[in-house]
Order: structure tokens, then C-alpha cells, then sequence
């Protein structure tokens, strides 16, 4: 049966509200900007409900355990905010005439804004250990803005129209390409063959990180010196070792000594 010590539980209930925060920021964002059909929207609103009943559950047992509530409260705006009903108040509100369709719409727009913004403000709480680690959240930005780079140029570059300019950009960042969309110009394969090449070093840091996140997390002297004897395995057969297991032990190494 397998065993989870408290800190793995905790990194694992990091990762779940994380993941539940982006999903209900993306699709804030979604239907915010597209016209979508009635399923689709239906399809929104359950998840959506499914996870701010989730928050909400999160939210009240932390508090119901918290010795210090008031300290709690004070802490854990963000979380309270995010489970706010908003869709019913506005409901409510247009149901008993308290509020113009016009000003309800106007309003409504602005408090979607608000709420993507609380949502992505709790995916970073969750995940602001992680970023921190290796200094991934400046490769992150990096990266962000070698997409957006891309995005543009290439739709000066090849005229690719909007929506497809962003698809090429990220699937030649994540170095997938489909090539349904190829450069045919020399400046938009100088530009595709950058893009690939943030797209290999993020990928390489992102799996350092999560390595060396994971091993810093595991400092108790059982796990430091199974990881050591393992390390002492690997090299004993060093003939049969590739430079990327060379770059996994420097990692580790350098996880340990930390």
C-alpha cells in the first residue's frame, strides 16, 4: 500500500488547486470572448460550479481547522473571493429589477475581468514555490514573450491570419510541429528555428525544476542517502552513461547539496 508523507499530500493539493484555478480562468476567458453554443456553455457552467464547489469545500474545512481564524481570513482573501457566487447575484439582481440590462452587462464584464484576475492570483499561490525554484519564472516570461514575439512576426512575416499565427508560434515553441502552417520565407524559418530553440531550453528547464523541486522536498536522511548510493550506481558504470544522465546527476547533486 502506498504511503504519502504530509509534504507529498501537500504538493499534491497544490497541484489539483492549481490545475482547478487555470481551468476556470481559461474558461472565464472563453466564453468572455467567444460566441459559444449552448452546449458548450452548459458545459461551462457545470465545471464551473463543480469547481467553485470544490473551492467553496476547501475554503470552509481550512477554516473550520484553522486555530486562528481571524488570521485565516486575513490570509486567505483571494480564496474567498474565488467562491463567490457571482453568476447568481447577477442573476438575482436582474430577476428583481435591481440593475439595467445595460449597466448589468457593463458590470458583468468587469467583475469576469476581476474574478479571472483572483483566479490567476490563487494559481500563483499555489504554484509560487515552484516557479521560484531553479528561477523558473523568469524562463516563464521568457518564454511568454518569445510566444507573443513569434505570434507577431510571423503574421508580418507569412501573413498567417489571427488565431493561426498563435497556433504556429506555440506548437514551434513546444517544438511538436504539426505542420499544417510552415514557414516559406527565409525570415519566418530564421524565426521558427529560434522559437524551437527556447522551446528545447524551456522543456530542459522544466524538467530540472520539477526534478530538483521534488528532491528538496525529500531531504530526510533514508531518501538523501538511497539518492546517494543510487548516484554511486550510475557512476560505477560510467562508460554506459549519456551526457543528459550526466546533466540529471549535476541536478540532483545540486538539489542534495542545497
Amino acid at each position: 500500500m502506498l504511503k504519502y508523507t504530509k509534504e507529498t499530500l501537500k504538493i499534491l493539493y497544490d497541484i489539483l488547486m492549481a490545475l482547478l484555478s487555470i481551468v476556470a480562468a481559461f474558461m472565464l476567458i472563453i466564453s468572455s470572448s467567444y460566441n459559444l453554443s449552448k452546449i458548450t456553455t452548459y458545459a461551462f457552467e457545470i465545471m464551473d460550479n463543480i469547481i467553485l464547489l470544490i473551492f467553496a469545500i476547501d475554503y470552509f474545512i481550512r477554516l473550520y481547522l484553522a486555530k486562528d481564524k481571524k488570521t485565516f481570513f486575513k490570509h486567505n482573501i483571494i480564496d474567498l473571493i474565488a467562491i463567490l457566487p457571482f453568476d447568481l447575484l447577477f442573476q438575482t439582481a436582474r430577476l428583481l429589477k435591481l440593475i439595467n440590462i445595460f449597466k448589468l452587462a457593463k458590470l458583468l464584464m468587469v467583475l469576469k475581468l476581476f474574478k479571472t484576475a483572483v483566479l490567476l492570483m490563487k494559481f500563483r499561490k499555489h504554484v509560487d514555490k515552484f516557479l521560484k525554484t531553479n528561477n523558473l519564472n523568469y524562463t516563464i516570461w521568457i518564454t511568454l514573450t518569445m510566444l507573443l514575439t513569434g505570434t507577431i512576426g510571423i503574421h508580418f512575416l507569412e501573413g498567417i491570419t489571427y488565431g493561426n499565427d498563435l497556433w504556429w508560434s506555440f506548437v514551434t515553441l513546444t517544438t511538436v510541429g504539426y505542420g499544417d502552417i510552415s514557414p516559406s520565407t527565409p525570415a519566418g524559418k530564421i524565426l521558427a528555428s529560434f522559437l524551437m530553440l527556447v522551446g528545447i531550453g524551456f522543456i530542459s528547464m522544466l524538467t530540472g525544476t520539477i526534478s530538483t523541486f521534488f528532491l528538496t522536498k525529500n531531504t530526510n536522511p533514508t531518501y538523501r542517502n538511497e539518492t546517494i548510493n543510487n548516484i554511486k550506481n550510475k557512476l560505477d558504470n560510467s562508460d554506459k552513461l549519456n551526457s543528459e544522465d550526466i546533466d540529471d546527476i549535476y541536478r540532483v547533486l545540486k538539489a542534495l547539496k542545497n
